[in-house]
């Protein structure tokens, strides 16, 4: 994330303003950016008397206005950080800090899982901070499902982790984007293999618990390229095996993959490029939905859609008395008779 290297970078050089202020959603880069302050900003010996970590929740404003308007001992700069942000009671307070601030001071605010109030007047301008080069304001929000694959695979990559696109999209699938849960499971598995070993499908299973074969991911998949043999195996595991997947959980991946489907047939005649953009997916995977085009047609594409939405409806009681997984059987019988 460009903002993310550019503060690190910023560090690195010694360039550092005087406020650093995060916010938003996504505490994973907020997390990163705070260790990289602690762990670098000061020397080890310089900490004792020039570093004080404050929890919003137990901290009073006065108290972290004075620590940083105390100077520096034998060092050149002190280093304050607010965790907890968010609780911080008459957090407004801090404004006339914030529109001072001690030059030989470094403050950094984490003001994790919300976004600062903009209505008020510290608000408006902390907001307006990015004008003002004595502030560096970054909102962090959560990365969206679309962009997620293209996330662990840039992860992975500045990891030296080997996967695939195809294993980035079950994780990515699987896992959410809950990127610190994503960050540990792959460093979960790489501890447990050789340097330069790919995390194949095997591994996932081994060390992270997605099946390769009986998973919401590839039914889909199995689905779409009209496999009947993998279909009902994998529909009689999750008969036997009911707590994997909801039956909302697998309309919901179905509908996904029938509308990138009916996208792909409107987009075809694209340069693969354009049409992967169009459809919402990353270029490598265009030609699964080259091939599924042949399988499924424009009309029967459209006769899916119809029937995963009536399904995805009685998935949550509407209009049905049959369980979740009679209904799984019955929906797959009919998506692979169309």
């Amino acid at each position: 994330m460009k903002e993310v290297n550019d503060i690190l970078i910023q560090l690195q050089n010694g360039k550092t303003k005087p406020v650093y202020i995060f916010d938003g959603e996504e505490p994973f880069y907020i997390d990163a950016l705070v260790e990289a302050f602690e762990n670098t900003f000061l020397q080890p010996h310089e900490k004792d008397f020039n570093f004080r970590v404050f929890f919003g929740k137990d901290a009073l404003w006065n108290d972290i206005v004075n620590e940083c308007r105390s100077f520096p001992v034998f060092a050149s700069k002190r280093l304050v950080i607010l965790k907890e942000a968010s609780q911080l009671k008459d957090f407004e307070q801090l404004e006339n800090y914030l529109k001072s601030p001690a030059e030989s001071t470094l403050l950094v605010i984490a003001y994790k899982y919300k976004k600062v109030d903009g209505r008020g007047s510290l608000g408006k301008y902390i907001k307006s901070a990015t004008a003002k080069s004595h502030i560096e304001y970054v909102t962090f929000d959560k990365i969206k499902d679309a962009k997620l694959q293209d996330w662990i695979l840039q992860y992975t990559i500045k990891h030296n982790i080997k996967l695939s696109a195809t294993n980035a999209a079950l994780l990515a699938t699987y896992l959410g984007n809950d990127l610190q849960k994503i960050a540990n499971e792959l460093e979960k598995v790489s501890i447990n293999i050789k340097e330069g070993e790919e995390i194949t499908e095997e591994l996932i299973e081994k060390y992270i618990g997605i099946s390769k074969e009986y998973n919401v991911f590839q039914f889909p998949k199995a689905i779409i390229e009209r496999n009947t043999v993998l279909t009902y195996k994998i529909v009689a595991y999750y008969i036997a095996n009911p707590k994997e997947a909801p039956m909302v959980v697998i309309t919901a991946m179905l509908y996904n993959e029938f509308c990138k489907l009916y996208k792909y047939h409107y987009a075809k005649n694209l340069p693969q490029a354009e049409a992967a953009k169009a459809i919402g997916i990353a270029p490598f995977f265009i030609k699964e939905y080259q091939q599924a085009a042949q399988v499924y047609n424009l009309t029967q594409t459209k006769k899916a859609i119809g029937l995963l939405y009536k399904y995805n409806l009685h998935s949550i009681g509407v209009d049905i008395a049959d369980n979740n997984m009679t209904m799984l059987k019955e929906l797959s019988f009919k998506l692979l008779s169309l």
